[in-house]
């Protein structure tokens, strides 16, 4: 199997702060700052720099640790689980030095992570006005970090970013469908603070956030290994000098034009990136610049909304094992930098591709499926339906304050013991009778309805041809009996197997959708 290769390039302000460790003074990791939020309830990780061998104690409420820095100057302690709690505390650090973090609370931390629909802010979205209308102070339990991007060819030691206040300049700014999860658990327990890491980039793929071991090393990986190396036999630094200089060229004109207050002619385009070893989304690029330095922070738990980039013919296929195995992979990285298998244990929440118009959503459907894989195959995880939430003609649907709400509820299914509806109606089993497939589902909640009060719509039946044509369908309780005049012996069914399924109308008491699905075993089709 090839290796990937790797450069020595790190970006330097995001190692800057480690690069101190010949000096006397004692300091924290950037993630310890004002206004942050510990996870309650687990071990908490506080780590640091200081000189090598030096004392250094840690103080919060009644609990002191102490320890030594190591030969590197890194050192870190370990807090016992805390109760949750509203009132601001401060942690303090002393070792030649003292270093104080004021306003601290203790609930329970959540990370996003993804590409550009985790990564779209609150301000292009349907809770934009609401959030402009909040009363001050509505959101004072919750606190933001937004990891800054940056891209790495090994792990770093700390990521850039702070802790911030939800105000709301801050939340409009923020990741939507992490607020908007946080809302909701929010005024359910609303004795519960709670603080959110946005680690997210637009435009990414899934191999931007796995790590270099994952790349190089895990079977799941085999294509990637396979694409990489083929891009790399076409990419020379002197190529990359080219392209470097191009956006240059380009940068200053733009500037020149700006400086006379003119517009920048057509025939001025900008450089594309140039895929290679400099690309900014090269395969584990996140992972070592944006992720692998938060390790070991205490988290609750993971939201992950990504798909969009990796929906065509040939990475959607390896998708859902590629995945899988990147998770299991974060899990046993926090757990190992903690030196506490405890602080791998905990959930990854998985959101379902939106609806998409069809040409680029051609393979959404397959990608929903494999999301739904994950979620199946994963421990400790779960995923939430999006695709009836829109109408398919925006990348970025803006429609997120539901998917928030739905994130919410597998949370307080799974995390919290409340008796919530997390899930619409999945399938459970098929069988043939006659002229009739008759499907039995999970309602999810108490029973399944039309939401309309029509027929219900999406349902497809295929005999041993393969040939697809609208169903029949008639519900009762949780099973749904289809058939189809053209349809003898029927073979296999399919349900809302569209890139934008029209009007879904299939959903449980409480309103939640059913979620696609089929039963054939067709591939993916190559293109």
């Amino acid at each position: 199997m090839a290796t990937i290769p790797r450069l020595s390039h790190v970006a330097f302000f995001a190692s800057l702060f480690f690069c101190l460790s010949s000096s006397a003074e004692v300091s924290l990791n950037p993630l310890f700052g004002d206004h942050m939020v510990l996870q309650r309830e687990r071990p908490v990780p506080v780590w640091g720099k200081a000189s090598p061998g030096e004392k250094v104690s840690v103080v919060f409420g009644a609990e002191t640790k102490t320890t030594s820095a190591g030969a590197d100057g890194k050192w870190m302690v370990e807090l016992s689980p805390l109760a949750v709690s509203l009132t601001p505390a401060t942690l303090t650090v002393r070792g030649t030095n003292e270093v104080t973090v004021s306003d601290v609370l203790v609930g329970d931390v959540w990370l996003g992570t993804g590409q550009s629909n985790m990564d779209f802010s609150v301000s292009g979205t349907d809770g934009a006005e609401r959030i402009k209308a909040s009363k001050p102070g509505q959101y004072d339990g919750i606190r933001l970090f937004k990891v800054e991007t940056v891209v790495a060819d090994e792990p770093v030691e700390a990521v850039q970013g702070q802790w911030k206040d939800a105000t709301t300049p801050n939340v409009m700014g923020f990741s939507a469908v992490l607020f908007f999860f946080a809302e909701e658990l929010h005024q359910r327990e609303p004795g519960v603070p709670l603080g959110l890491i946005r680690c997210s980039v637009g435009a990414t793929n899934a191999y931007s956030w796995a790590s270099n071991e994952v790349r190089d090393k895990d079977p799941s990986a085999a294509y990637l290994r396979e694409w990489w190396t083929g891009v790399m036999r076409g990419w020379t630094p002197e190529k990359q000098a080219a392209r470097d200089q191009e956006m240059k060229d380009y940068e200053t004109n733009v500037a020149e034009y700006k400086s006379r207050h003119e517009k920048l002619p057509d025939s001025i385009k900008k450089p594309g990136e140039f895929v290679g070893a400099k690309w900014s989304r090269r395969p584990s690029g996140f992972y070592n610049g944006m992720t692998a330095p938060l390790q070991p922070v205490s988290v609750r738990g993971a939201i992950w909304y990504q798909g969009e980039w990796d929906a065509k013919h040939d990475w959607v296929k390896v998708y859902k094992d590629f995945v899988i195995a990147m998770t299991k992979d974060w899990r046993a990285n926090w757990a190992k930098a903690a030196h506490n298998p405890k602080l791998g244990d905990f959930p990854i929440y998985i959101v379902q591709l939106p609806s998409r118009i069809p040409g680029d959503g051609d393979f959404w459907p397959f990608m929903r499926e494999a999301e739904e894989g994950i979620a199946k195959e994963l421990p400790d995880s779960g995923f939430v339906t999006t695709f009836d939430l829109n109408d398919g003609t925006n990348l970025h649907p803006y429609e997120k304050t539901e998917i928030g709400r739905r994130l919410a509820f597998l949370a307080l299914a799974k995390e919290y013991g409340q008796n919530v509806s997390w899930h619409g109606p999945l399938l459970k089993s098929t069988r043939i009778d006659g002229k009739y497939i008759i499907l039995q589902f999970d309602p999810g909640s108490a029973s399944m309805k039309s939401s309309d009060g029509q027929p219900l719509r999406l349902f497809e039946i295929a005999g041993e041809d393969g040939k697809y044509v609208p169903a029949n369908a008639e519900l009762k309780g949780d099973y749904v009996r289809l058939s189809a005049p053209s349809v003898a012996k029927p073979a296999t069914v399919r349900y809302a197997w569209a890139p934008t399924p029209l009007h879904p109308n299939l959903v449980n008491s409480d309103g939640l959708p059913a979620s696609p699905f089929r039963t054939d075993k067709q591939p993916v089709p190559e293109r």
